[in-house]
């Protein structure tokens, strides 16, 4: 598994099927809003890393907007957890509800959400 974090404390990892962010410094069981920030060259940095990921974590990566529940990243559910968490972008950041017992992942991408994702962040950089 390959592993980036970003000096805002966000930790990007991902292999094969799935790119996970989770936070520099864990989560508590009941810690659920986290806020990663970036300077503008410091999102530019963070668009084209995830760009990278998912090219190496799946094949024919195609930015498209969701039409879908099972294509819209607003939305995650945690099968370990058994609980939904919630992905926003910001201005220069991306706000994350994580799924509320989660002691690690804040949220996790299959392909149709990473694809929905890339497709909102290139429009912010617009």
């Amino acid at each position: 598994m390959k592993v980036k974090t970003f000096d805002n404390g966000l930790v990007v990892k991902h292999r094969k099927s799935a790119i996970i962010f989770e936070n520099e410094q864990g989560k508590k069981e009941r810690e659920d809003k986290f806020l990663y920030e970036f300077t503008k060259d410091g999102f530019k940095e963070f668009v084209d890393y995830i760009e990278e990921a998912a090219n190496e974590s799946w094949s024919n990566v195609v930015p498209k907007e969701a039409h879908s529940l099972g294509s819209d990243y607003a939305e995650y559910y945690d099968r370990k957890y058994d609980a939904n968490g919630d992905l926003y972008i910001k201005e220069n950041g991306i706000l994350i509800i994580a799924p509320y017992w989660s002691v690690d992942t804040l949220y996790q991408f299959n392909k149709p959400k990473i694809q929905s994702f890339i497709y909102d962040l290139r429009k912010k950089l617009i």
